[in-house]
């Protein structure tokens, strides 16, 4: 396992880091894949520092790519080795979570986590288990992991979410995000979700849109 992220940042247009949005990017992508949605954020949050690491492991199934963890279905690798490097993962993005609060004086409410598929999943597992309580979650295009576990593990308090999904996703259905939102709602997280209709496993204007207010929100 590698020791620390490899990480793509970008300074708030302020020059003032009072906010911190981190980027978790899909299966076989790289930070470089959502850094530029910093771009339309960072015109309405001028206080936000963003950062977008790479996955800690090369993707199995891309070259190029990385991956949070593998996916046995698509890679071939086991249950346990997937189950391993998931909590790898998490680590290290807790540990750059931490270094950020050092750095810039910051609490963990001013931390708002924006994942995409892969990312999404990471996100949602981090935050809504994470003994402090986070800003905010964005899912776009994912799927909320081990949900039996998240019930067993009831907290009194969560960080508010948005999932954002294409109803014509053929790489992760829509109906991943159906079931994410009966777990949601019996765990009593402030959430809402968005559908893009006819977008497939991406991000859409609408949908983005939609995330971009709720970070306002959350964030201001």
């Amino acid at each position: 396992m590698v020791e620390k992220l490899e990480v793509t940042e970008k300074m708030p247009t302020s020059g003032k880091v009072r906010k911190i949005v981190i980027f978790l990017h899909g299966y076989g992508a790289d930070g470089a894949d959502l850094i530029s949605l910093s771009d339309p954020l960072s015109q309405q949050l001028p206080d936000c520092f963003f950062s977008a690491p790479n996955a800690p492991r090369k993707c199995g199934a891309s070259p190029f790519g990385f991956e949070w963890f593998p996916i046995p279905e698509v890679d071939g690798s086991t249950v346990p080795v997937m189950m391993k490097a998931l909590a790898d993962s998490e680590k290290l993005v807790n540990n750059l979570i931490y270094e950020y609060l050092g750095k810039f004086s910051l609490s963990f409410e001013d931390i708002a986590l924006v994942g995409f598929s892969q990312g999404t999943m990471i996100s949602l597992n981090i935050g809504l288990r994470h003994r402090n309580i986070l800003g905010g979650i964005v899912g776009f295009s994912g799927r909320l992991l081990m949900p039996d576990v998240l019930k067993k593990e009831r907290k009194d308090k969560y960080p508010p979410v948005i999932l954002v999904h294409g109803d014509a996703d053929e790489v992760v259905p829509v109906s991943f995000l159906n079931e994410a939102e009966k777990t949601l709602k019996d765990l009593g997280v402030s959430f809402s979700s968005h559908i893009s209709k006819n977008v497939g496993h991406g991000i859409a204007p609408d949908g983005l849109e939609k995330a971009m207010t709720f970070l306002r929100k959350v964030l201001t």
